[in-house]
C-alpha cells in the first residue's frame, strides 16, 4: 500500500466564504494541512517562519489583487503557487504570472478542479525536489572527485609515488579508517598542504 504524503498549504484569503468553501473540500483530503492567512503581511511572515508545499492566493486579498506579493515569493523553489482570481482578472493574472511558474484558476472554482490542480502542483513539486536532490548528489560526487584528485597530486609530490599508488593509498586509508574518500582526501590535503 502506498503511503500518502501530507502537504502543507498556506491559504492567503480575506474572504470567509472562500475560506469555508476551500477548506471544507481540502480538509476532507488526507494530503493537506492548511494554514490560513487573512492578509499579505501575515502571509510573508508565515512563509519565513514555516515550510509550505503550496501557497494558494485568493485574489483579491483585501483591496489588493496580490500580484506583486506573488511575484515577490515566486522565486522560492520550496513551494508551488496557485492563485485564484476573478473571471475578469484571469487574463491579466495569467500573462503576468505564468512565466514565473504560477498556476492560475478563475472563480468560481469547482471542487474537483481545485483538487486536481493541487495534485498536479504536488506532483510537480515532488519531481522538482527529486531533480534537485539528484543534482546535489552529483555535485557532492564532483566535489569528492576534485578533492581526491587534489589529494593524489599532493601525495605524489610529497611521497614520490605514482598516481596509481596514491589512489590505492587513499582507498586503503578510507577503508581502514571507515571514512569516506572525501574525508580521506581532505585529511591528506590538510596533512600535505
Amino acid at each position: 500500500m502506498l503511503k500518502e504524503r501530507r502537504y502543507n498549504i498556506l491559504l492567503v484569503s480575506s474572504s470567509k466564504k472562500f475560506n469555508k468553501n476551500t477548506i471544507n473540500p481540502l480538509s476532507l483530503s488526507i494530503y493537506a494541512d492548511i494554514t490560513i492567512s487573512k492578509d499579505i503581511e501575515q502571509a510573508r511572515r508565515l512563509i519565513v517562519e514555516r515550510k509550505f508545499d503550496i501557497v494558494i492566493i485568493d485574489s483579491p486579498v483585501g483591496s489588493n489583487k496580490g500580484f506583486n506579493f506573488i511575484l515577490s515569493i515566486c522565486d522560492n523553489e520550496e513551494f508551488g503557487i496557485l492563485t485564484i482570481v476573478k473571471m475578469e482578472d484571469y487574463d491579466e493574472a495569467y500573462f503576468r504570472l505564468h512565466d514565473f511558474g504560477v498556476y492560475v484558476l478563475s472563480k468560481p472554482v469547482d471542487e474537483n478542479l481545485l483538487t486536481q490542480s493541487l495534485r498536479i502542483i504536488c506532483l510537480t513539486r515532488d519531481k522538482i525536489n527529486d531533480i534537485s536532490n539528484n543534482n546535489l548528489s552529483k555535485k557532492d560526487k564532483l566535489d569528492e572527485i576534485k578533492l581526491v584528485a587534489e589529494a593524489k597530486m599532493l601525495i605524489v609530490k610529497k611521497l614520490h609515488i605514482t598516481e596509481e599508488q596514491a589512489h590505492k593509498l587513499i582507498e586503503q586509508t578510507s577503508m581502514n579508517m571507515r571514512i569516506t574518500k572525501k574525508m580521506t582526501a581532505l585529511m591528506f590535503i590538510k596533512k600535505y598542504s
